[in-house]
């Protein structure tokens, strides 16, 4: 029998979403892939995965209406602070522009 992993909402103790949890099998698959995709990656210019970052990070911010409820609702933390979005694009654009200087010895 599957297990079903609940996340319960600090809000109201009510369970916000159930998700199945994954077998060992499934696990093993997904890390393998994440380790193919990362070679992959690894391939790829750093300007052009700082682009991609930095594109993603757009994304998110243009999701960022649909975000807040639903850390309100899954961490507790009131919509009135505006989601996380202030504090990833913050780090996102740092790290993005110290890449290149902090990586050139790998």
């Amino acid at each position: 029998m599957t297990e079903t992993i609940k996340l319960v909402s600090p809000i109201d103790g009510s369970v916000y979403a159930e998700r199945p949890a994954l077998d060992e099998a499934a696990v093993a698959k997904a890390v393998s892939a994440a380790r193919s995709a990362q070679l992959e990656w690894a391939n790829v210019p750093l300007d052009e995965r700082i682009s991609y970052c930095l594109k993603a990070l757009d994304v998110l911010k243009s999701m960022n209406d649909e975000i807040v409820p639903e850390i309100a609702w899954q961490m507790g933390r009131p919509v009135r602070f505006g989601g996380e979005y202030g504090g990833v694009d913050e780090r996102t654009r740092y790290m993005a522009g110290i890449a290149a200087d902090a990586l050139k010895d790998i």
